[in-house]
């Protein structure tokens, strides 16, 4: 089969002058199927904006791109992006960058592309209802959001489709539906340039796959070869770190002090009917609670609506014995204590201020006299450089801003965490580290946390207390 894309010594240096990602060779298939899979940061993301012209303000590439018979310099990104939707299209990582929030999905489904396919049937495509065209994208689940982009995607005809993190967010049900669609592209003849963290993607898909860590290829090849017998260290470290090798936890005692709870709860949206109705759970200090259930069954609307963001239709929250949605007065003296770790971790982060600056301002909101220490002393914690700070967020990877959006969470001193799909941005052996690392802080600072996320295997590694919506 001959390759279509073929990329020769992409160098990415950033701002500063540093390689980022180093001498980077790989070629694709008409029709074949190329997943980058490695750490977080490591400069899985910053290959696909190399590719697409779009590296951030300050980076610049070396190398050459050949794709279908020419040749194109690395380092104009003008030229490449004269390939956009003609020939690369891109789905990126976070669908809150790619989505009009001033625009009905709908509309913005029929504005993509020449294609004759009925709005509706792009949605059908992705499993999400007919009501979605009317929907805007901060009504959408993360997972929806997901699929949205992707039927966006579908519309387009480019024969080079680079999706990063493409199941993000999605159940296992929805992330087999992705799957079968990606494989029904690929027989069609477009070539696909993944980026994932999702093991269970990578076994499912056929092709190649290149291994990064450091910013340098640790191995590249077929994958079934890779996967069944890796000749790194590292590709050995991240299929180990697959979470249904873990340890369970122990058991949750419910005999300490309650921090949250929730009584006969329903939810709904406006002119929607209920969402969830007659919840009942409680949270106590040094708890972990797992929420799952399929992408858009309400369980980032339950977490807001715990954490005062979401009035419910019926029942109560209680924060320690006080009603956020009656009590205003003394729910704002607790607000700062109830946080969210949101599944978009860019949404915490000012783009046009650096890290720096909003860390600095974080700490007028908070002071405490050893603020410099403890922010120095997270930063090793979560294997996070404080050069970081310096970057604006648009600079800095999915993982790396996830990291951050924990720290910055933790400076607060929180009573509790409601962390959204807290390790999806994360390779396999971060997440496992960082989950070991939430643990141990909500068990040594008696923290009450709600863990939501799809995966099972994840949630049963965390805690024995699990609500299924």
């Amino acid at each position: 089969m001959s390759a279509a894309l073929v990329l020769q010594g992409l160098t990415i240096y950033d701002m500063s002058g540093k390689p980022l990602v180093r001498n980077i060779d790989f070629s694709l298939p008409s029709g074949g199927i190329l997943t980058i899979i490695g750490e977080s940061g490591g400069g899985k993301s910053l290959i696909a904006q190399a590719l697409m012209g779009l590296l951030p303000p300050g980076f610049r590439a070396v190398g050459a791109l050949l794709w279908q018979g020419r040749t194109f310099d690395l380092g104009n990104p003008q030229a490449l992006q004269g390939l956009w939707a003609s020939d690369f299209l891109l789905v990126p990582q976070e669908p809150g960058a790619a989505l009009d929030p001033t625009q009905r999905l709908g509309r913005m489904l029929a504005q993509t592309g020449h294609t004759p396919v009925p709005v509706q049937e792009s949605l059908a495509a992705v499993d999400l209802p007919a009501r979605c065209a009317a929907a805007y994208p901060f009504q959408l689940s993360g997972g929806m959001a997901q699929r949205a982009l992707i039927a966006s995607a579908l519309r387009l005809e480019a024969p080079l489709l680079i999706a990063d993190e493409p199941t993000k967010g999605l159940d296992p049900q929805r992330l087999e539906d992705v799957a079968d669609l990606l494989l029904r592209l690929s027989r069609q003849g477009r070539s696909l340039l993944l980026i994932s963290h999702d093991r269970h993607l990578v076994r499912r898909l056929p092709g190649s796959v290149l291994v990064l860590a450091d910013g340098c290829l640790q191995e590249f090849g077929p994958s079934d070869t890779v996967l069944a017998a890796p000749q790194s260290a590292y590709t050995r470290a991240w299929l180990d770190a697959d979470p249904a090798t873990w340890v369970p936890c122990p058991a949750c005692t419910i005999d300490t002090p309650l921090v949250l709870a929730a009584h006969g709860l329903s939810l709904g949206h406006s002119g929607c009917p209920d969402l969830l109705n007659n919840i009942d759970l409680h949270l106590t200090q040094g708890m972990i609670l797992g929420i799952s259930g399929p992408s858009g069954c309400g369980k980032s609307s339950l977490g807001n609506s715990l954490l005062g963001l979401l009035p419910p239709r019926r029942g109560s929250v209680s924060w320690g014995g006080i009603d956020p949605y009656r009590d205003l007065t003394s729910a704002r003296r607790l607000r700062r204590r109830y946080q969210k770790l949101h599944q978009d971790p860019t949404a915490v982060f000012i783009p046009h201020r650096t890290l720096s600056a909003q860390f600095q301002y974080l700490s007028t909101l908070a002071p405490q006299p050893d603020y410099a220490e403890r922010l120095s002393a997270g930063l090793d914690r979560l294997k996070l450089s404080a050069k970081l700070l310096e970057r604006f967020p648009s600079e800095i990877s999915g993982g790396e801003a996830q990291r951050l959006a924990l720290l910055r969470l933790l400076l607060l001193n929180p009573a509790v965490i409601v962390a959204d799909e807290p390790t999806s941005r994360l390779d396999p052996i971060l997440q496992r580290e960082t989950i070991s690392l939430l643990h141990e802080i909500v068990t040594e600072e008696k923290i009450g946390a709600i863990f939501i996320s799809h995966e099972m295997e994840l949630i049963y590694s965390l805690t024995e207390n699990i609500i299924f919506l």
